[in-house]
């Protein structure tokens, strides 16, 4: 992001999702560099995107363990339980590891106009499937991230020192004409329940190749591919393929980008504040490992990143958030009550 802005406050995160596998330009890069996404066509190889997890508080009961079909393993990352803090159990009849809660931050930064998220994940792990059971590239949300719902009204107060006089009235949902009204919205077969707004986002980036274990997965997969297929194109020189592989994903106009903010309940956790980057358009088409065509929603403009900053981050327009919070506020008692 271009432009002075100020940190404004710093919030612990619930827990934060970015679905790289969501982005069909990451997929296209990287099978164009010789990878096997998700996996080989004779089933020797598989390799799907990274999901990038964290998940640090707000459960009201203590997390079931992880069953190894949804996550990296370590031995795709060339690690052992132990180096990942992971404990290796068993659930139904799987195997499956329990993971500490990994700390992530968000700091909050203010333009004149803009509101800035730069996220802080100190700790996250890697999965590779989701509950949803949808082709992630046909989803609209794609990144995500939750605070505790106790900070809204802090929140609040702390934007209206910022935002111009007046424009606290004229903001607000309240106001005779205006129609925002936040939209109810239930995922994950009715685990989910949100009420949003709409907000514009300005600007965003995330890049897939800044997360440490990322760097160590592609590696592995690297050397997997040239010893089963030393023909591969990644095999010409490994460490310089996924050195300089596009892996950032930023902010373009050209994409129908937006951000749902307002209020959520998740069953098993507290009441929490949210956003979620989505997006919806224009239609992109690749060609595929296992298929000849696989066709989605482009996500943004795919860039290089030499990682030496790993920052991520998303800008929203300042009013509109504020807004969206003073407006979705009013739903939190309609978010669903669990003992």
């Amino acid at each position: 992001m271009q432009g002075n802005f100020k940190y404004i406050k710093t919030y612990p995160v619930d827990s934060l999702q970015i679905y790289f596998a969501a982005s069909l330009e990451i997929q296209e890069e990287l099978i164009n560099n010789g990878f096997y996404i998700p996996k080989s066509p004779d089933g020797r190889i598989s390799m799907p995107i990274p999901l990038i997890y964290s998940n640090f508080r707000g459960r009201l009961k203590q997390a079931e363990p992880i069953t190894i079909e949804r996550l990296i393993q370590p031995e795709w990352l060339g690690l052992t339980p132990s180096q990942l803090r992971w404990k290796e159990v068993s659930r139904n009849g799987k195997r499956a590891f329990e993971i500490l809660p990994e700390e992530v931050y968000v700091n909050i930064g203010l333009t004149v106009d803009n509101i800035v998220f730069d996220l802080d994940m100190k700790q996250y792990h890697l999965e590779r499937t989701s509950i949803r059971g949808v082709n992630p590239d046909k989803w609209a949300n794609w990144a995500m991230f939750y605070i505790s719902l106790e900070y809204i009204d802090e929140l609040i107060s702390t934007l209206e020192e910022h935002i111009p006089r007046g424009a606290h009235t004229f903001f607000s949902p309240l106001v005779p004409g205006d129609t925002t009204k936040p939209i109810k919205e239930v995922q994950q077969g009715g685990k989910e329940v949100t009420y949003y707004v709409e907000v514009p986002v300005k600007d965003f980036s995330f890049c897939l190749g800044c997360f440490d274990l990322v760097q160590k997965y592609l590696y592995v997969k690297a050397r997997e591919h040239c010893k089963l297929n030393p023909s591969s194109n990644v095999c010409r020189n490994p460490h310089n393929v996924v050195k300089q592989l596009k892996t950032r994903l930023k902010y373009s106009p050209a994409v129908n980008t937006f951000a749902k903010v307002g209020v959520a309940k998740i069953a098993g956790k507290r009441p929490q504040i949210m956003i979620k980057l989505a997006s919806t358009g224009p239609k992109r088409v690749i060609r595929g490992v296992l298929k000849d065509r696989i066709e989605g929603k482009a996500r943004g403009e795919l860039v290089y990143c030499d990682h030496m900053v790993k920052r991520q981050y998303v800008v929203l327009d300042l009013l509109r958030f504020y807004k969206a919070l003073i407006a979705t506020r009013e739903y939190a008692d309609k978010l669903p009550n669990e003992e």
